[in-house]
């Protein structure tokens, strides 16, 4: 009679920790509030669009005034419109004055808003409708000629006009809080995991049945799974959302790029939590984890603000450095800065970094994980290793 091999030591691990995970309270609320929070925002979102059923357009002449008529009549909004100079149309919207500003130059029309959120979609589409019609009465039988000026450029005032990847802006936002939230998150349940085996006296029984390089592939493992797992649930419920609302139109091209954050937040979550269970097994108390865990807080800090704040030579400079290229290479292929090939050159140099970061993580972890006195230096660490 033959009997199934047994698992291997880190799976076994591995699967004790994602059950772990899966049985705490903890998890299922920290989860559902953040799907909730997201819920919330793309209703409000999408209240605020409604909202927007009242808005007055300033004009320059008629021309501009029967556009927005048409755009009334299409949408069943009331829009009213406010005739100025062309000078001091953007001056009004910046101001606040009005909702929006319709200016007809020789390449066609500029639209004027303040804010990438302004409903203006029929507003757009009344350009053309106009033009169209225009353009027949003047043209006649010209087909190629009916649409002709009918383009509209969507311009932004004051300092959006300079950003005009105000997209990616948000997008390089939300992808440096989903890395910074979950990197933190796990990883200090990873560093707590391993000094509480060591306080309670588990670990000696662990590492008697389950070598050592195997306990800590299995703890990140079994981590990386659960965070990777929590990520897409959340980013799934944010697709869904923006589908849902005027943003839905920037899918197609936010879609590439989540899945280049997804797999390096895969890479860089890996190296991380090497170090996070390093960074555990150098303290000897839960209280001792805010001394060794400093430094990694400290780079995820760095992560986290160099995904919103980081332009020019800087982002292009850290979007190749390790860890911070998880959510500025992604922001900078949304923003058309850099080439799939450029990407691949950081992913390389993550994966680098990750294979450091494990023969750094697993040189710590063993020779601190059975450490109950006092907390393990790093020139100690690696004195002793071997």
């Amino acid at each position: 009679m033959s009997y199934p091999a047994p698992a291997v030591p880190w799976w076994i691990v591995a699967r004790r920790e994602i059950m772990a995970k899966l049985t705490q309270k903890g998890f299922w609320i920290s989860t559902v509030v953040v799907i909730l929070m997201l819920v919330a925002g793309f209703f409000f979102t999408f209240l605020f669009a409604s909202s927007q059923d009242e808005m007055t357009i300033a004009v320059t002449d008629d021309a501009g005034a029967q556009v927005v008529g048409i755009a009334a009549d299409s949408s069943g909004r009331d829009i009213g419109t406010l005739t100025m100079d062309e000078p001091d149309v953007e001056a009004a919207v910046e101001n606040g004055d009005v909702d929006a500003g319709l200016v007809q130059t020789d390449a066609g029309w500029d639209l004027v808003v303040d804010s990438i959120e302004t409903n203006v979609g029929d507003v757009q589409q009344a350009v053309s409708t106009y033009m169209t019609r225009t353009n027949a009465a003047a043209l006649g039988i010209d087909p190629a000629a009916l649409r002709e000026g009918a383009s509209v450029e969507l311009r932004l005032t004051g300092e959006q006009l300079e950003q005009d990847a105000a997209i990616a802006l948000v997008t390089g936002l939300i992808f440096s809080v989903l890395f910074f939230m979950s990197a933190l998150t796990y990883g200090l349940q990873i560093a707590q995991s391993v000094v509480e085996e060591k306080e309670s006296r588990i670990v000696e029984i662990l590492t008697a049945a389950v070598p050592t390089r195997h306990l800590l592939i299995g703890k990140v493992l079994g981590n990386t799974i659960m965070a990777m797992g929590q990520l897409l649930v959340f980013l799934i419920v944010g697709v869904i959302g923006v589908s849902v609302t005027e943003f839905g139109q920037f899918l197609p091209l936010l879609a590439p790029n989540i899945g280049w954050f997804v797999v390096f937040f895969l890479v860089g979550f890996a190296a991380l939590s090497c170090l996070w269970a390093a960074a555990g097994a150098m303290a000897t108390r839960v209280q001792d984890i805010n001394n060794t865990t400093m430094p990694l807080t400290f780079i995820l800090m760095g992560v986290y603000f160099a995904g919103f704040l980081a332009r020019g030579t800087a982002a292009q400079v850290l979007s190749y450095v390790p860890i911070a290229s998880s959510v500025v290479m992604p922001q900078r292929l949304l923003a058309g800065e850099s080439t799939w090939i450029d990407a691949l050159i950081a992913l390389v140099l993550c994966v680098a970094f990750m294979g450091v970061a494990i023969w750094v993580g697993e040189r710590i972890y063993r020779r601190g994980i059975l450490k109950t006195s006092g907390i393990l230096g790093l020139k100690e660490a690696f004195s002793r290793a071997s």
